[in-house]
């Protein structure tokens, strides 16, 4: 009888999983110095065009990095080789200029929304890209920046 209520436990616990993410992936920015010429660019897979899906920021900055906010270049590369650039704007503090995010010692993690609900018109292999947007050529304090993809709500 025991042995069935862990079986159970653990399938309840498989089927509470998140299983709508496409993609959650992190890249580490050597030195913590983020010149404009690194692009990193992370590849997903579409299946299901009839659902929203939602993009994600992952972000890892020291508690030294010198702005308030951050902005960006979002690429994004379809299966036909079309690519769409959107700049974004990311508010990292609040207006007493303490992180909006989770502070771990002398960093700093976000995950902040790109686009909640981006329909996508083909199946297959996307890219996204990230380009820093900031006047300056290099940015010191960004540790690691990826995404974090899932399906979201059916599109109307």
């Amino acid at each position: 009888m025991i042995r069935v209520g862990f079986i159970l436990i653990f399938l309840c616990l498989i089927a509470c999983g998140d299983n709508t993410k496409i993609v959650d992936e992190m890249r580490d920015i050597p030195n913590a110095s983020w010149a404009f010429n690194q692009i990193p660019d992370f590849d997903f897979d579409v299946k299901n065009t009839s659902l929203n899906h939602e993009i994600y920021l992952n972000l890892k900055i020291s508690n030294s990095y010198p702005y308030e906010n951050l902005y960006l270049l979002t690429h994004i590369k379809d299966p036909d080789g079309k690519i769409t650039t959107h700049q974004v704007n990311f508010t990292l503090t609040d207006e007493n200029g303490n992180p909006k995010g989770k502070v771990t010692g002398n960093t700093i993690s976000y995950q902040l929304p790109i686009f909640k609900e981006q329909k996508f018109t083909k199946t297959g292999k996307y890219f996204i890209a990230l380009e820093q947007n900031l006047r300056d050529s290099v940015i010191n304090g960004i540790q690691s920046i990826g995404v974090m993809i899932k399906e979201g709500q059916p599109v109307f």
